[in-house]
C-alpha cells in the first residue's frame, strides 16, 4: 500500500469521524444511549433488551431516591406516616424530622453570645454557618429552689 492511499483512507476517516462529531453534537446529549459490547469492547447501540433493563434499573432508582427523600415518622420510620382519627375525634399525627426545634447559640464579633430557637436542621445549620440571621431573643435563667 503507498503512502498516498493510506494518507488518503486515514482522511477518509478523519471526515466520517468529523461529520459524525457534528451530527452528534445536533442531538440533545440526553438523548443518545450507547452500551459497551461485552465480548469487543466496543461502543453501540443497546438492544431493546438492554434498553428495557437501563429503563428498570432508573424507575427503580428513581423511586429509591424519591422514598429517601420523603419525611419518615420519628417513632415508627414509616414514610410520610398519615394521620390516625381516634372514636372520639382526637386526631395523631406522628412527626417527622422537620418538626424539630433546635437551639442555636452564636458568637459575635465582640464576644457577645446570641442564641436562636429554630425548627428545622435546615434552618439551624444556616444559623451557625452564618447564612441566615436569627431574630435575637434572650434566655433569662431563673432560679430554682427545691425547698419548701
Amino acid at each position: 500500500m503507498s503512502m498516498n492511499t493510506t494518507q488518503a483512507g486515514l482522511r477518509a476517516g478523519l471526515a466520517v469521524t468529523i461529520a459524525t462529531a457534528g451530527l452528534m453534537a445536533a442531538v440533545p446529549a440526553h438523548a443518545i444511549k450507547v452500551v459497551k459490547d461485552p465480548v469487543t469492547g466496543a461502543l453501540r447501540a443497546p438492544t431493546s433488551e438492554e434498553t428495557t433493563a437501563q429503563a428498570r434499573a432508573a424507575a427503580t432508582l428513581s423511586k429509591t431516591q424519591t422514598r429517601a427523600t420523603q419525611p419518615r415518622g420519628l417513632l415508627t420510620g414509616k414514610v410520610s406516616p398519615a394521620a390516625i382519627v381516634h372514636a372520639d375525634g382526637t386526631v395523631e399525627q406522628e412527626l417527622d424530622e422537620s418538626s424539630l426545634q433546635y437551639s442555636t447559640v452564636t458568637r459575635n464579633a465582640d464576644g457577645t453570645l446570641n442564641f436562636a430557637c429554630v425548627t428545622g436542621s435546615e434552618a439551624a445549620d444556616a444559623i451557625v454557618k452564618g447564612k441566615a440571621k436569627a431574630a435575637a431573643h434572650t434566655h433569662t435563667a431563673k432560679e430554682q429552689s427545691y425547698e419548701k
